[in-house]
């Protein structure tokens, strides 16, 4: 199957009404502006540009409605299906770019630096599929499909059969009534609570658990100590070692020399030396003083190199007697520097790395010998902690149980409104025994985490008389949705999702519940970006922008097409939805009675 990119073909009354629907829709924390589709299913090529508020979109069955939602589930990680690649293609491809207003950016903004992830204007979320693998790419960079299934949850909601459906994940449900209950405060407390305890209450278990090991790391620490004691290592002694060697190593040569360089200044029996002739020099120079009155002051300086080569002369005399040949000492400093290296073998590359390790190990030494009082402290500090934290968890759960009363009655209130009376909705909270929990005043010790003591699930019943059971096992797809939008109208306000999908939401609903069902989309689309796939002319009537998708045969191919309609062909397309394709004047008015009635009503509740 082909698919057309859609043009725009609408006159200029036409595009005015769409630049109002514009001004007329909300703008939520988060939009999907647009989708792009290659390859998949029975999709060639398609792109989607998504207006803001509530979007409908009709067609007949099969032209490829739930395809659209199928790859937008495709974007935002749903569990790869080979059946997404169009026949005779080697892949398909998926993009979902969603605009971030600043509000909402600073939040992503830090999911995305946490992750590594490049942090754009918008936000683009895409899915390769091949045969046997698919890749998932956030910003353009390649990522595992569980870091965009994290990233989604703050984006997009899919309520639909064939899709994921969050409410069935009870792991969720605490997340909802938090929100609800507004107890971000409360659940700061509990969290700081929690894990200040559950740090002390390890490093309790580290210490008592570990008592015979740490005896062993003190008898070892000890006799490190004293083997690097015993040593009495001094900084800087091994250089001192090593030039003292050195001269031990070359006594014989450095007296040859020594010998040799004061001969050269005192010369011998044969030679006057260098002292000699200087001596000499400086009676020469005297005479030529005396002939020469303008050589004055010269002698000075010749009398200077004299007394400076004698005091070198005795440097050299002192220096060969400093001379020390002996072999014992020699064999000592060996010794001495063999001491030095088995020590930096065991303790450190460097001198300086043995002493300080040896530092290291006298404190880490003193805490094992006082690890007792630490102990005391420790499990003093737990044990006020223990009631801090216990208070903030009791307080948490009747902040949480208050809430869920109401809740539980504001939805079913919403149910009835939807065509399901009689349903009841409630909030189970239970608490876990765990001897090593939170004490509560009734005397139960429960478990407990960052999250409070709580373990939160939704639980329905659709029919009278049966009592409310988990959604997974009692909803139906179409139940499930009802439910969504009904819970969504309560949290309207504190709901962080901002993208909300409905697939067939109105499915088993008859056309007089459709405008309650529109209703409610209308207001959740105040503050969301909602997206509702419909067969009722009830819905589409309330929509902010209302899409077509359609099947054709062009070149022996099916192609589809997504188009935005608007003013009469928008009528034109309730109408068919009242009365099929060939739909009469009497289904026309009837449909632009439905517009009017919605745009009153729009009007009215704004």
């Amino acid at each position: 199957m082909r698919a057309e990119v859609p043009t725009d073909a609408h006159g200029d009354d036409e595009a005015g009404h769409v630049a109002t629907d514009r001004q007329r829709a909300p703008t939520p924390r988060c939009q999907l502006v647009e989708l792009s589709i290659r390859d998949f299913a029975i999709v060639e090529a398609l792109r989607i540009e998504w207006a803001p508020g509530l979007v409908v979109l009709s067609g007949e069955t099969g032209a490829g409605k739930s395809i659209i939602i199928d790859a937008l589930g495709a974007a935002i990680g749903d569990r790869a299906d080979p059946l997404w690649i169009r026949t005779g293609s080697e892949r398909a491809s998926v993009e979902a770019m969603f605009d971030v207003p600043p509000e909402a950016a600073r939040d992503l903004a830090g999911f995305l630096l946490e992750n590594d992830l490049p942090v754009d204007e918008g936000l683009i979320l895409a899915r390769e599929v091949m045969s046997g693998r698919s890749v998932s790419r956030v910003n353009g960079r390649a990522v595992a499909v569980g870091l965009v299934q994290r990233l989604a949850e703050q984006l997009v909601d899919i309520h639909s059969q064939a899709s994921h459906v969050s409410l069935t994940r009870s792991r969720g449900h605490l997340g909802v009534l938090d929100r609800y209950a507004r107890t971000g405060t409360l659940r700061d407390a509990m969290a700081s609570a929690a894990r200040s305890l559950t740090a002390l209450r390890r490093e309790i278990r580290s210490i008592e658990e570990g008592d015979r090991e740490v005896q062993r790391e003190a008898t070892l620490l000890r006799h490190e100590v004293a083997d690097i004691d015993s040593a009495g290592v001094q900084a800087g002694e091994e250089e001192e070692l090593f030039a003292r060697r050195s001269r031990l190593k070359n006594t014989l040569r450095l007296r040859q020399l020594t010998t040799a360089a004061h001969d050269a200044l005192h010369g011998g029996d044969e030679s006057p030396g260098g002292v000699g002739l200087l001596e000499s020099a400086a009676i020469h120079l005297a005479e030529i003083r005396s002939l020469d009155p303008r050589f004055e002051g010269r002698e000075e300086r010749l009398t200077e190199l004299i007394e400076e080569a004698e005091d070198l002369s005795r440097a050299l005399s002192s220096y060969a007697e400093s001379l020390d040949d002996d072999p014992a000492a020699l064999d000592t400093i060996e010794e001495r520097l063999l001491r030095l290296a088995e020590l930096k073998r065991k303790y450190g590359n460097t001198l300086a790395d043995v002493l300080a390790y040896s530092e290291g190990a006298r404190r880490r030494l003193d805490q094992i010998e006082h690890r007792d009082e630490r102990l005391d402290d420790l499990r003093s500090a737990a044990h006020e902690q223990i009631d801090e934290a216990a208070r903030a968890a009791v307080v948490l759960s009747a902040t949480r149980s208050s809430a869920a009363r109401d809740l539980e009655v504001l939805v079913e209130n919403e149910l009835d409104g939807l065509g399901m009376a009689g349903s009841r909705f409630a909030v189970s909270m239970v608490q876990t025994d765990d001897s090593k929990g939170l004490p509560l005043s009734d005397g139960r010790v429960v478990a407990f985490d960052e999250g409070g003591i709580d373990q939160v699930e939704f639980l329905i019943s659709v029919n009278p008389g049966e009592d409310p059971r988990s959604l997974a096992r009692i909803a139906s797809g179409g139940e499930l949705a009802r439910f969504m939008l009904a819970l969504k109208s309560v949290l309207s306000e504190v709901d962080e999702t901002p993208v909300l999908v409905f697939d067939e939401l109105d499915q088993g609903v008859g056309g007089r519940m459709g405008h309650v069902i529109g209703e409610k989309l209308w207001r959740l689309a105040r503050s969301h970006h909602v997206i509702c796939v419909t067969h009722l002319p009830q819905v589409a009537a309330y929509a902010d922008a209302h899409y077509v998708v359609a099947k054709s045969v062009k070149d022996g191919r099916t192609v589809t097409s997504v188009n935005r309609v608007d003013g009469e062909a928008r009528a034109d397309e309730i109408a068919a939805m009242l009365a099929g394709a060939s739909a009469g004047p009497a289904a026309r008015r009837s449909a632009d009675e439905l517009l009017r009635r919605a745009s009153d009503w729009k009007a009215t509740s704004s």
